[in-house]
């Protein structure tokens, strides 16, 4: 049976600038003439208090300058947790075909875990996508990785490779499959998956996904 690739599915492959209207209790925290990119609330250390994750960067779309900023609720109000520049190779690159890596990715927060996403897609090729995600959670007063997500999908036949890494476990799962063809069974493996250093989020450098997987897989 041929499956049919959900809207959310493909707008991750689509190269689409958002950016939010910025809320009058953050207006501090952003520079002028910066724009919001991704936005993400949610409980991060466990306070009982919703907390902002914001990438943030120049509407001058000529300065490349991308921020990742950590808000912590703090009774009314807010305090910086975070300012963490995030790399230039995020930008496309229109000579080169590279779309957005913030495109259709950005951030999530659920049940206290940070999700920070990024993609992959040439628009001169219509053979591949992939993307990765880091994932943080509050422990000892930093957000730490606790695991991460890697996925590649050839487009023109639907087979695709996953990682799904956790930390806290220790344990590294594979999964080969084809996202057209749910006949096709999925080939699942298991390693043991050792830790990284550093493992804060203020230390961790972000990658793109060749030095992504490197960084996450000894």
């Amino acid at each position: 049976m041929i499956k049919i690739i959900s809207p959310l599915f493909l707008l991750s492959y689509l190269s689409i600038h958002i950016s939010y209207a910025t809320p009058v209790d953050l207006q501090k925290f952003i520079p002028a003439q910066w724009e919001i990119i991704s936005k993400a609330n949610g409980d991060l250390n466990a306070d009982g208090q919703s907390d902002v994750a914001l990438l943030i960067q120049p509407e001058n779309t000529q300065i490349q300058d991308r921020k990742l900023l950590i808000l912590l609720k703090n009774n009314q109000s807010y305090m910086l947790y975070l300012n963490k520049k995030i790399p230039a190779w995020t930008y496309p690159d229109e000579e080169n075909c590279i779309d957005d890596a913030i495109s259709g990715a950005g951030l999530a927060i659920k049940h206290g875990i940070l999700d920070v996403g990024f993609n992959a897609m040439n628009s001169c090729s219509n053979w591949y996508g992939e993307g990765w995600t880091y994932r943080f959670q509050w422990r000892n007063k930093h957000l730490k990785l606790i695991g991460f997500e890697y996925w590649f999908i050839y487009k023109t036949d639907g087979k695709s490779k996953r990682y799904s890494g956790n930390f806290l476990t220790q344990k590294l799962k594979t999964t080969f499959a084809n996202e057209f063809d749910d006949q096709i069974q999925p080939q699942i493996s298991w390693k043991k998956l050792i830790p990284i250093q550093p493992d804060q989020l203020e230390h961790i450098q972000f990658e793109d996904s060749p030095g992504f997987l490197k960084q996450m897989i000894k």
